[in-house]
């Protein structure tokens, strides 16, 4: 896949709430040095938390709020009651506490846009080849030669031994791979292209597959186990290999991924 500019949205978030590992952190604050509108956007988030950090701030609920509260639940709780108003009770004491029951309201709409959503590992599986796809995701070394990207590999400390598919009799050649971290891990991450230019990414990790989320779709092969999940269109199939996870990832037709897997995972 042609090299591209590239921009980044959710991990300007992630920069902001300091969620990003080390590497990819370096690679995103150089890029905001370079890219104005990934600056100008950054800029905006960061004024938007501090804004939102300063107007919600905690403060002490008024001494009205309590005994309102209380009084509204007996009013639900017996619709024909009437509950009469203290002696010279006055609407105009009522605005700071629904001023202040407003703020509340706004503070949890924001927080719902604000907090980041906890994503799954299939789901962060699936961003990352949308990413790929979108120039967001580059490779570190273009080669379509297997060796060369196992030496890549070897060099750049994996916990595990390298290894990388030779898919090219499967009309998928390598088109070239990086080290990217998912999650706590760090992976093999390579990319194949198939003859109607079908994107093919396959992705290896030290783990286990009885880590993974429920709401999988299981399949057998050769008395090995595979398990499959879609998200927003893309598929992946994952199985383990000893004590390496691989996955295998495409937004191709379903079926044709998990043959792929089939084909290339080795039996038990």
């Amino acid at each position: 896949m042609p090299t591209s500019p590239k921009h980044f949205k959710d991990e300007i978030q992630d920069l902001l709430d300091n969620r990003l590992d080390a590497p990819t952190r370096a690679e995103v604050e150089r890029h905001l040095e370079a890219c104005t509108e990934c600056r100008h956007e950054f800029e905006a988030l960061r004024w938007t938390k501090s804004f939102v950090a300063k107007q919600f701030a905690a403060k002490p609920a008024p001494p009205e709020l309590r005994e309102n509260i209380l009084r509204a639940l007996e009013a639900d709780a017996s619709s024909a009651r009437t509950i009469p108003l203290r002696p010279g009770f006055q609407m105009q004491k009522l605005k700071p506490i629904m001023a202040w029951a407003a703020a509340l309201v706004a503070l949890g709409m924001l927080a719902l846009i604000l907090i980041p959503k906890h994503r799954t590992l299939p789901q962060v599986v699936a961003r990352d080849f949308r990413s790929y796809q979108n120039h967001k995701l580059t490779m570190e070394l273009n080669t379509p030669d297997v060796e060369k990207m196992e030496a890549f590999f070897g060099t750049h400390g994996l916990p595990f031994t390298p290894h990388v598919y030779d898919l090219s009799a499967k009309n998928y050649p390598l088109v070239g791979g990086r080290v990217q971290y998912l999650q706590s891990h760090r992976t093999e991450w390579v990319a194949y292209r198939g003859p109607n230019n079908q994107d093919l990414v396959c992705q290896m990790y030290v783990g286990n597959v009885s880590e993974l989320p429920i709401g999988s779709v299981e399949r057998e092969h050769r008395g090995k186990k595979f398990r499959m999940y879609q998200v927003k269109g893309v598929t992946m199939v994952f199985w383990q290999d000893r004590k390496v996870v691989c996955v295998l990832i495409s937004d191709m037709p379903v079926e044709n991924v998990v043959q792929l897997a089939f084909a290339k995972a080795p039996p038990l």
